[in-house]
């Protein structure tokens, strides 16, 4: 297993929801590969095993590369992402962590990601407003990804 390494956490951005379904379904739409470009990019490799590579290819066209740093099968999973920057430097490095809690409501999912350190204050704004939007839209499109499967299944 590959631990992830520390990066210098300047914040972090926080997002949850409430989904009105069991734990097994909640994991299964968040780590399911046909689910997954539904919901966190456009076009998504990521294997639930502590170690895995994969990549996220965004909305916007950006490109992610991650790796997978931690694991419990049905309730939480963490990485370690990053964009490709000029000579190999990773400017927008940071760890992800999702977690899923049993609630009366159904299953609670929630977000944490620590940013790494910018350059500039500006630039921190800048990854920091883009970061809690981005989850916030991921959040979104996963809400509707459960109703849609709700709706095929009568």
């Amino acid at each position: 297993m590959e631990h992830a390494p520390r990066i210098e956490t300047v914040e972090t951005v926080e997002r949850h929801v409430t989904l009105p379904t069991d734990l097994e379904e909640a994991w299964d739409l968040l780590t399911r590969p046909e689910e997954l470009s539904a919901w966190l990019g456009d076009e998504v490799v990521l294997d639930p095993t502590p170690g895995a590579r994969g990549t996220v290819l965004e909305r916007d066209g950006t490109r992610r590369h991650l790796v997978v740093h931690d694991v419990e099968v049905g309730r939480r999973i963490a990485w370690r992402w990053w964009t490709d920057g000029p000579d190999g430097v990773r400017p927008r490095e940071s760890q992800v962590e999702i977690t899923l809690v049993p609630t009366d409501e159904g299953t609670l999912v929630r977000v944490v990601e620590q940013l790494a350190a910018q350059p500039t204050p500006a630039r921190h704004a800048e990854a920091r407003a883009s970061t809690a939007e981005a989850w916030s839209h991921r959040l979104l499109h996963l809400e509707a990804l459960l109703l849609v499967a709700a709706a095929v299944r009568g």
